[in-house]
Order: structure tokens, then C-alpha cells, then sequence
């Protein structure tokens, strides 16, 4: 059996119309979530879509970091490009749900340091493999498409 490392995180959210701020439980954080002016919204802050390929991106990061201080590799910087396509049918409200809205990511990591390109590509497998958000998009059926490569 496999050890468990449970954490929950909680957040609290009020939204009247556009934009919804959500507070952060916990936390001394606020995030304000707006849409564009041509989505009605009063673009205020990024929209959830934006928070959450920044939060693959932030994942991502951190998940490099750890597993390169595991394989004794020294990242001095990465750079990341990340991509994620949805189908808003279900969000729009033209299909009855949005259960497999998202279609593919497109993720480029350029390590900066001293490794190889071959430690470059491990750090990636296994990244990818342990990333939680990634996880995610997997398990919905998403296509994803991830390159890791050295500076």
C-alpha cells in the first residue's frame, strides 16, 4: 500500500455577476477572477481558464525542482510554453455537458544549468508523470503533447 500524503485545500468564493472574487482560505491571498469586456465581464484579473494554466505551469515548476534536486541535476531556470485547448460547448451551453472539453495540451520545457539533454528529458518524464494537474488532464482524456529539452 502506498504511503498517503493528504492535503486539502479549501477556498472560498462570492460572486455577484462578473467579476467573482475568491478568497483563499487560510491564506493572506486574494484572487480576483474577471472575464474580458467582451465576454461581459470587466477584465479586472485573469480569468479561471488563465488561473488554471497558470496553476499546470506553477505545478510543473515546483514538480521540476523537486525532482531535480532528487537526481542531484542543478536547474538554475526554466522556461515554460504552455498550451491548453477546451471546447467551451458545454460551458456555452450548446451540448448537454462538459465532460471531455479538454482536448490537448501543448507543453515546452527549456531547462537552463548544467545537465544534458538527456537529463533534461528525465527531468521531464518525471515531471509529467508526477505533476497532480497534469494528472488531471490525462485522466479526462486530454491529448497531451510535452517536450523538455536543455538550453
Amino acid at each position: 500500500m502506498e504511503n498517503s500524503h493528504l492535503e486539502t485545500f479549501k477556498v472560498q468564493a462570492h460572486g455577484k455577476k462578473v467579476p467573482t472574487k475568491v478568497i483563499i482560505t487560510d491564506t493572506e491571498w486574494t484572487l480576483q477572477l474577471d472575464e474580458p469586456v467582451e465576454d461581459g465581464g470587466s477584465n479586472t484579473g485573469a480569468n479561471p481558464m488563465q488561473y488554471f494554466t497558470a496553476s499546470l505551469a506553477g505545478c510543473q515548476n515546483e514538480q521540476a525542482q523537486v525532482v531535480a534536486e532528487e537526481l542531484s541535476i542543478n536547474i538554475e531556470e526554466i522556461d515554460l510554453n504552455i498550451e491548453v485547448d477546451l471546447d467551451l460547448s458545454g460551458f456555452m451551453g450548446t451540448a448537454d455537458h462538459s465532460n471531455g472539453s479538454y482536448k490537448s495540451v501543448r507543453l515546452n520545457a527549456v531547462l537552463h544549468g548544467d545537465l544534458t539533454e538527456e537529463q533534461a528529458k528525465t527531468v521531464g518524464q518525471k515531471v509529467d508523470a508526477r505533476c497532480p494537474i497534469l494528472a488531471l488532464l490525462r485522466s479526462s482524456g486530454c491529448k497531451i503533447e510535452s517536450s523538455w529539452s536543455k538550453k
